[in-house]
């Protein structure tokens, strides 16, 4: 139901440029726990009839799925249980500024000043070195 208000209130004039909703979806559920309920509802008992084993990550899977930036403002919409994700402000001088040293860098076809320029303006950039 979120989800259909969200779509229908992203198309509203003037809500919908660029704007990210977020759905408030309640508190998280861990895996483990959802595992284990399943296999109760199944009628069997968890970690004797059926055993749960943790193997790891696969390539681009994730620990936790983080919904918006942590420096992002949730703004409450006129719908209960959706929020607008406010985005961080930046200067428009200083993404001129960003551009034309990036505009720079491809010229010269360095990475290691691209990867250090992508550190500097995105701080949660996890690339290797």
């Amino acid at each position: 139901e979120l989800v259909v208000e969200a779509s229908a209130l992203g198309c509203l004039i003037g809500q919908s440029d660029g704007k990210i909703f977020v759905l408030n979806m309640g508190e998280p559920v861990s895996i483990i726990e959802l595992a284990r309920q399943m296999i109760r509802l199944a009628g069997l008992r968890p970690d004797e009839d059926v055993k749960i084993e943790i193997v790891g990550l696969r390539p681009g899977e994730k620990l936790r799925e983080d919904v918006f930036h942590e420096q992002e403002h949730l703004v409450p919409t006129r719908y209960e249980g959706i929020l607008l994700a406010g985005p961080r402000a930046v200067d428009l001088e200083h993404i001129r500024t960003i551009v034309a040293e990036l505009a720079d860098i491809c010229r010269q076809d360095d990475i290691a000043r691209l990867k250090n320029l992508i550190r500097r303006i995105v701080p949660e950039y996890q690339g290797n070195a």
